[in-house]
């Protein structure tokens, strides 16, 4: 009987490069969320229709993102991760020359549709991906990597669109992910020839596969703290300082110091994870974080330039080493066969954070920036619940172990979320016939 271990093979390290290939087709998902949003009054030009109505565009892409993240990881678990991109980056080409040609805005409505399905599938299926091809000693690493390419994505998303929108109209907003969808391609294929494909070899589903362990639901819930933190200084940022008279150019200047530290930390929080535990690593960077909204908090609507700057930069470093701690914790502690399914559930924690500080600033929040303290300090609270939750992840002996029992990491690591100690693991081997013996295990 052909043994799964023997099926196993050491998976080699992913050059930067291809990661970053490989990440472009997820980097597309903010990038295009972002972009499009100063192109709204030039599509609403085009078509003659209010700028509110055009916003309908960035309406249907959110509620996409939301309800087809954890569908489309399901479906990549069933269909296989390295098909489910291959199939999503075509349909991204061909969705989003489908919105650059629409001659009406219905049917610009439609083609956003289903461009954000396409898109909402690559979310959890190159996750499951970057997953199955890195071993578990370089996953931080890797979606470290992974993290600062999202947050590059969010941040460059505005500049983008705006130069292509000036220089070549709205439909260029579009266009330009063609060719980022095929380079994505590309790199996705040469090195996901090596990638375990779930749907080939799919374990019978048990009380192990649960995805709703103790590590994803710390994780899940530390990174939807932790984004309600975020998108309460993105938002409160450009308010308080367009209250004192201050251009959009100088607003996201401001604003870049929150961008850049995450982007910056994401690889060095990943490989610091990698090598010192989750726990530790992302503790440390909630607490920092925490910090940086513990001084704007105090500060208040009045802060000043310098103390806006340090507080939004403490928390983008901060945010930076946590993240891909967050993710890796998550997808470790799921068997391999369910791992698309677990990244589209995570996704919906970044949703959790942001809807719930819009809401809340809607609310209480005036033109003159009153009401940011009360956002601020649930900010605060929610920051310090973070902390707390984030003592749940692995620690470094955790991924210590988790190395030494995944060989080729086909294994579920951390079933519902606990490592077995290393008596269990002791009893486990000796429990199990020699090498070359031709016992086999019961018939379920």
């Amino acid at each position: 009987m052909h043994d799964e271990q023997s099926r196993v093979e050491p998976v080699p390290k992913l050059p930067v490069a291809t990661v970053i290939g490989i990440a472009a087709a997820v980097g597309m998902v903010p990038l295009n969320a972002t972009m499009i949003a100063v192109a709204l009054p030039s599509i609403a030009e085009d078509f003659e229709i209010s700028t509110g109505t055009a916003s309908i565009l960035v309406t249907v892409y959110l509620v996409t993102m939301l309800i087809g993240q954890p569908i489309a990881g399901r479906f990549a678990d069933w269909f296989g991760t390295q098909r489910t991109v291959t199939l999503a980056l075509l349909g991204v080409m061909v969705t989003s020359i489908a919105c650059a040609l629409a001659p009406t805005f219905a049917l610009l409505v439609i083609a956003r549709l289903a461009q954000g399905c396409t898109l909402a599938a690559l979310g959890p299926s190159v996750q499951s991906l970057l997953r199955s091809l890195t071993s578990p000693e370089e996953q931080g690493r890797t979606f470290g990597i992974m993290g600062s390419v999202l947050g590059g994505g969010a941040a460059l998303g505005p500049v983008i669109g705006g130069v292509l929108t000036q220089v070549f109209g709205w439909q260029a907003i579009f266009l330009v992910n063609v060719p980022i969808a095929a380079g994505a391609l590309v790199a996705a294929r040469r090195a996901g020839r090596g990638a375990v494909e779930h749907s080939v070899e799919r374990p019978a589903d048990t009380e192990g596969e649960r995805i709703l362990n103790r590590v994803f639901v710390a994780a899940f819930s530390v990174q939807s703290f932790s984004t309600l933190a975020q998108y309460a200084l993105l938002l409160l940022t450009p308010i308080i300082l367009h209250a004192r008279g201050w251009s959009t150019g100088s607003i996201g200047l401001a604003l870049s110091a929150l961008t850049l530290g995450a982007i910056v930390m994401g690889p060095i929080g990943g490989r610091a994870g990698d090598e010192r535990g989750r726990r530790a690593i992302a503790v440390s960077g909630t607490s920092i974080a925490a910090a940086g909204v513990a001084v704007l908090m105090v500060a208040g609507p009045s802060v000043g330039i310098i103390v806006l700057v340090l507080g939004l930069g403490a928390f983008g470093v901060g945010f930076g080493l946590t993240q891909p701690n967050l993710m890796s914790a998550a997808l470790e502690s799921v068997p391999m066969s369910r791992t698309g399914s677990a990244a589209g559930v995570l996704s919906m924690s970044r949703y959790v954070g942001s809807v719930t500080t819009s809401l809340t600033i809607a609310a209480v929040v005036t033109v003159d920036g009153s009401g940011s303290r009360f956002v601020l300090g649930l900010s605060f609270v929610s920051m310090l619940a973070a902390l707390v939750v984030s003592s749940q992840l692995p620690s470094k002996r955790d991924v210590a172990m988790l190395s030494r029992r995944t060989p080729g990491h086909s294994i579920h690591p951390l079933q519902m979320g606990t490592v077995q100690s290393s008596s269990e693991v002791s009893k486990s081997t000796s429990a199990q016939p020699p090498a070359g013996s031709s016992a086999r295990p019961p018939e379920e």
